[in-house]
């Protein structure tokens, strides 16, 4: 690894919050805690974040097809995938890992944000989508009666154009809260 690939990669690492959040405004849920800091506690999620830190080159998103299954193993029951349905303006889940089916409940694998959610969790994307940024998040599993589970999240852009917005990927980690 030569000094500029280094410089890169750190340069990366400090992707900061949007200049106009300053509060977890627009969070996914009032019962969550947006982190555009990235404080990210879990190993898993770390690997994952790494990854695509390392995909995301001179500017340029990563896209999809940037990630092979086998580079992430660790994470894939972890993993979800959503993708932005433009005509509805919208975003729909394409993949949710086994695990977090697990720990949910159930298997959301192909329905809209707002068929699972109120419009909140649309919006949050929403913005995600026009900031291109990472962001973590962390909160109860209310929205599933299961308040003694807690999760960490974190969602990472995808563009298969490089510039715009189209899909995310993300992972979930949850843990017995006390």
């Amino acid at each position: 690894m030569t000094m500029s690939d280094i410089k890169r990669v750190t340069d990366l690492a400090r992707v900061s919050p949007p200049d106009d959040v300053t509060e977890p405004v627009n969070g996914p849920r009032e019962d969550a805690t947006v982190d555009y800091e990235l404080g990210i506690q879990s190993p898993m999620l770390m690997r994952l974040h790494d990854l695509w830190r390392r995909k995301h080159h001179d500017g340029d998103l990563p896209g999809r097809s940037d990630f092979d299954p086998v580079e992430m193993k660790d994470c894939l029951g972890h993993i979800f995938i959503l993708e932005y349905v433009p005509d509805i303006d919208n975003f729909r889940y394409t993949l949710i890992g086994t695990k977090m089916v697990t720990w949910l409940g159930v298997d959301n694998t192909g329905k809209l944000v707002d068929e699972i959610f109120d419009d909140r969790m649309r919006l949050f994307y929403k913005g995600l989508q026009e900031r291109k940024v990472p962001v973590r998040t962390i909160g109860p599993v209310a929205w599933r009666g299961k308040e003694y589970v807690s999760y960490e999240l974190v969602v990472l852009p995808l563009s298969e154009d490089k510039r715009i917005v189209n899909r995310f990927i993300g992972a979930m980690e949850f843990h017995m809260s006390c």
